[in-house]
Protein backbone atom coordinates (compact mmCIF):
# COMPACT_ATOMS: atom_id res chain seq x y z
CA UNK A 1 0.00 0.00 0.00
CA UNK A 2 1.06 3.24 -0.74
CA UNK A 3 0.39 6.96 0.56
CA UNK A 4 1.74 10.36 -1.25
CA UNK A 5 0.94 13.35 0.63
CA UNK A 6 2.87 15.43 -1.75
CA UNK A 7 0.77 14.14 -4.68
CA UNK A 8 -2.75 13.46 -2.24
CA UNK A 9 -2.98 9.81 -3.30
CA UNK A 10 -3.86 6.48 -1.51
CA UNK A 11 -3.04 2.57 -3.51
CA UNK A 12 -4.22 -0.57 -1.94
CA UNK A 13 -2.63 -3.26 -3.09
CA UNK A 14 -4.67 -6.44 -4.02
CA UNK A 15 -3.70 -10.21 -5.09
CA UNK A 16 -2.30 -11.47 -8.44
CA UNK A 17 -3.06 -8.13 -10.72
CA UNK A 18 0.61 -6.93 -10.65
CA UNK A 19 0.24 -5.01 -7.71
CA UNK A 20 4.02 -5.15 -7.35
CA UNK A 21 4.72 -3.76 -10.55
CA UNK A 22 2.36 -1.05 -9.98
CA UNK A 23 3.54 -0.41 -6.12
CA UNK A 24 6.90 -0.02 -7.49
CA UNK A 25 5.70 2.53 -10.19
CA UNK A 26 4.49 5.16 -7.19
CA UNK A 27 6.96 4.78 -5.17
CA UNK A 28 8.98 7.62 -5.79
CA UNK A 29 5.83 9.95 -5.26
CA UNK A 30 5.88 8.50 -1.34
CA UNK A 31 9.18 9.16 -0.45
CA UNK A 32 11.66 11.73 0.01
CA UNK A 33 13.09 12.72 -3.11
CA UNK A 34 16.42 11.36 -4.57
CA UNK A 35 15.93 8.48 -1.87
CA UNK A 36 14.07 5.87 -3.91
CA UNK A 37 15.66 2.91 -5.92
CA UNK A 38 14.34 -0.10 -7.15
CA UNK A 39 13.89 -3.09 -4.98
CA UNK A 40 11.20 -6.23 -5.07
CA UNK A 41 11.31 -5.91 -1.34
CA UNK A 42 10.94 -2.82 0.44
CA UNK A 43 11.11 -2.06 4.03
CA UNK A 44 8.31 0.62 5.61
CA UNK A 45 8.83 3.47 4.85
CA UNK A 46 7.06 6.40 6.60
CA UNK A 47 8.00 10.52 6.15
CA UNK A 48 6.72 13.49 5.41
CA UNK A 49 6.96 12.38 1.81
CA UNK A 50 4.11 9.75 2.61
CA UNK A 51 3.90 5.77 3.56
CA UNK A 52 5.49 2.63 1.40
CA UNK A 53 3.67 -0.21 3.28
CA UNK A 54 6.29 -2.77 3.94
CA UNK A 55 6.62 -5.60 1.15
CA UNK A 56 8.34 -8.78 1.85
CA UNK A 57 8.12 -10.68 5.48
CA UNK A 58 5.30 -8.77 7.42
CA UNK A 59 6.46 -8.19 10.90
CA UNK A 60 4.57 -7.56 14.51
CA UNK A 61 6.06 -4.08 14.86
CA UNK A 62 4.89 -2.92 10.67
CA UNK A 63 1.89 -0.30 11.01
CA UNK A 64 1.98 -0.45 7.16
CA UNK A 65 2.24 -3.24 5.26
CA UNK A 66 1.87 -3.96 1.55
CA UNK A 67 -1.74 -5.65 1.59
CA UNK A 68 -3.53 -3.45 3.79
CA UNK A 69 -7.35 -3.77 3.95
CA UNK A 70 -9.03 -0.63 2.65
CA UNK A 71 -10.77 -0.16 5.81
CA UNK A 72 -7.41 -0.41 8.45
CA UNK A 73 -5.65 2.11 5.97
CA UNK A 74 -8.68 4.96 6.74
CA UNK A 75 -8.39 4.39 10.45
CA UNK A 76 -5.04 4.51 10.72
CA UNK A 77 -4.47 7.32 8.31
CA UNK A 78 -7.81 9.70 9.89
CA UNK A 79 -10.47 10.62 7.53
CA UNK A 80 -9.47 13.30 6.99
CA UNK A 81 -7.17 11.99 4.49
CA UNK A 82 -8.13 9.54 3.65
CA UNK A 83 -11.99 11.39 2.12
CA UNK A 84 -9.55 14.10 0.36
CA UNK A 85 -7.18 11.78 -1.03
CA UNK A 86 -7.24 10.24 -4.90
CA UNK A 87 -7.69 6.10 -4.05
CA UNK A 88 -6.99 3.46 -6.62
CA UNK A 89 -6.06 -0.09 -6.79
CA UNK A 90 -5.97 -2.83 -9.84
CA UNK A 91 -8.77 -5.38 -10.16
CA UNK A 92 -8.25 -8.68 -12.28
CA UNK A 93 -10.41 -11.23 -13.95
CA UNK A 94 -11.18 -13.96 -11.05
CA UNK A 95 -10.76 -16.70 -13.45
CA UNK A 96 -7.13 -15.28 -14.79
CA UNK A 97 -6.17 -14.38 -10.69
CA UNK A 98 -6.74 -17.90 -9.51
CA UNK A 99 -4.56 -19.62 -12.22
CA UNK A 100 -1.73 -17.02 -11.51
CA UNK A 101 -1.84 -17.82 -7.94
CA UNK A 102 -1.61 -21.43 -8.90
CA UNK A 103 1.46 -21.18 -10.94
CA UNK A 104 2.99 -18.49 -8.20
CA UNK A 105 2.13 -20.92 -4.89
CA UNK A 106 3.96 -23.62 -7.29
CA UNK A 107 6.86 -21.44 -7.30
CA UNK A 108 7.17 -21.27 -3.89
CA UNK A 109 7.40 -24.73 -3.25
CA UNK A 110 3.63 -24.80 -1.85
CA UNK A 111 2.59 -27.20 -4.84
CA UNK A 112 4.64 -29.84 -6.31
CA UNK A 113 5.04 -29.02 -10.36
CA UNK A 114 3.66 -31.28 -12.72
CA UNK A 115 3.60 -31.87 -16.36
CA UNK A 116 1.05 -29.99 -18.78
CA UNK A 117 -0.80 -33.32 -18.86
CA UNK A 118 -1.71 -33.66 -15.05
CA UNK A 119 -1.82 -29.97 -14.76
CA UNK A 120 -6.00 -29.95 -14.75
CA UNK A 121 -6.11 -32.31 -12.47
CA UNK A 122 -3.84 -30.89 -9.83
CA UNK A 123 -5.21 -27.16 -10.63
CA UNK A 124 -8.37 -28.61 -10.27
CA UNK A 125 -7.49 -30.39 -6.25
CA UNK A 126 -5.76 -26.91 -5.36
CA UNK A 127 -8.97 -24.88 -6.60
CA UNK A 128 -11.24 -26.83 -4.02
CA UNK A 129 -9.02 -27.39 -1.23
CA UNK A 130 -7.35 -23.87 -0.93
CA UNK A 131 -8.28 -20.87 0.37
CA UNK A 132 -8.25 -18.43 -3.04
CA UNK A 133 -7.56 -15.00 -3.63
CA UNK A 134 -10.24 -13.31 -2.10
CA UNK A 135 -9.13 -9.64 -1.97
CA UNK A 136 -12.17 -7.34 -1.89
CA UNK A 137 -11.41 -5.62 1.49
CA UNK A 138 -8.67 -3.90 -0.61
CA UNK A 139 -11.50 -1.76 -2.33
CA UNK A 140 -14.57 -1.98 -0.04
CA UNK A 141 -15.77 -0.63 3.61
CA UNK A 142 -18.59 -1.90 4.44
CA UNK A 143 -19.83 -3.50 1.24
CA UNK A 144 -19.49 -0.48 -0.63
CA UNK A 145 -16.54 0.39 -3.19
CA UNK A 146 -14.20 2.96 -1.50
CA UNK A 147 -11.93 3.79 -4.68
CA UNK A 148 -11.61 6.70 -6.78
CA UNK A 149 -10.12 4.33 -9.55
CA UNK A 150 -10.26 0.74 -10.06
CA UNK A 151 -7.50 -0.24 -13.03
CA UNK A 152 -8.45 -3.43 -15.14
CA UNK A 153 -5.24 -5.45 -14.95
CA UNK A 154 -6.77 -6.67 -18.89
CA UNK A 155 -5.94 -2.85 -19.70
CA UNK A 156 -3.66 -1.54 -16.92
CA UNK A 157 -1.25 0.56 -19.35
CA UNK A 158 -4.48 2.77 -20.96
CA UNK A 159 -5.99 2.77 -16.78
CA UNK A 160 -2.79 3.73 -15.34
CA UNK A 161 -2.04 6.28 -17.85
CA UNK A 162 -5.62 8.11 -16.88
CA UNK A 163 -4.63 7.68 -13.43
CA UNK A 164 -1.54 9.40 -13.67
CA UNK A 165 -3.18 11.98 -15.90
CA UNK A 166 -5.77 12.85 -12.75
CA UNK A 167 -2.61 13.17 -10.03
CA UNK A 168 -0.74 15.11 -12.84
CA UNK A 169 2.63 12.80 -12.65
CA UNK A 170 4.67 11.34 -15.13
CA UNK A 171 3.50 8.02 -17.14
CA UNK A 172 5.86 6.30 -18.78
CA UNK A 173 4.92 2.56 -19.57
CA UNK A 174 8.13 1.21 -20.32
CA UNK A 175 9.45 2.28 -16.41
CA UNK A 176 6.62 0.13 -15.14
CA UNK A 177 8.20 -3.07 -13.92
CA UNK A 178 7.97 -6.23 -14.49
CA UNK A 179 8.09 -8.10 -11.40
CA UNK A 180 6.75 -11.41 -11.18
CA UNK A 181 6.08 -12.57 -14.85
CA UNK A 182 7.85 -15.42 -16.33
CA UNK A 183 6.27 -17.29 -13.41
CA UNK A 184 3.04 -18.76 -15.59
CA UNK A 185 3.77 -20.86 -18.33
CA UNK A 186 2.65 -19.93 -21.60
CA UNK A 187 0.70 -22.45 -21.96
CA UNK A 188 -1.18 -22.34 -19.12
CA UNK A 189 -4.44 -20.67 -20.48
CA UNK A 190 -8.00 -20.66 -18.50
CA UNK A 191 -9.04 -23.19 -21.26
CA UNK A 192 -6.76 -25.33 -20.04
CA UNK A 193 -6.46 -25.72 -16.91
CA UNK A 194 -10.55 -25.16 -15.59
CA UNK A 195 -12.43 -28.66 -14.77
CA UNK A 196 -16.02 -27.71 -14.30
CA UNK A 197 -15.97 -28.46 -10.71
CA UNK A 198 -12.64 -25.70 -10.72
CA UNK A 199 -15.00 -23.49 -12.67
CA UNK A 200 -18.05 -23.40 -10.49
CA UNK A 201 -15.61 -23.19 -7.09
CA UNK A 202 -14.12 -20.03 -8.28
CA UNK A 203 -17.71 -18.75 -9.69
CA UNK A 204 -18.78 -18.99 -6.44
CA UNK A 205 -16.27 -17.65 -4.57
CA UNK A 206 -16.37 -14.23 -6.81
CA UNK A 207 -19.09 -13.94 -7.26
CA UNK A 208 -19.16 -10.19 -6.33
CA UNK A 209 -16.50 -9.86 -8.41
CA UNK A 210 -18.27 -11.10 -11.67
CA UNK A 211 -21.31 -9.37 -11.09
CA UNK A 212 -19.55 -6.04 -10.16
CA UNK A 213 -17.27 -5.85 -12.86
CA UNK A 214 -18.48 -7.89 -15.38
CA UNK A 215 -15.71 -10.11 -15.36
CA UNK A 216 -16.77 -13.71 -17.28
CA UNK A 217 -15.19 -16.99 -17.81
CA UNK A 218 -12.68 -17.37 -20.32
Amino acid sequence: MLVSHRHRFIYTKTKKTAGTSVEAYFEPYCMAENTWSASHAREQSVSAAGIVGQRGQVKPEHQWWNHMPAQLIRQQLGEAIWSNYYKFCVVRNPFEKVVSMFFFDQRRGLIEKVSPGQAAAAFEHWVLTSALPVDREMYLIDGEICMDALVRHEQIETDLEAVCRHLRVAWNPQALPTYKTGIRPEWASVAALYTEPARQKVADTFAFELETFGYRFG
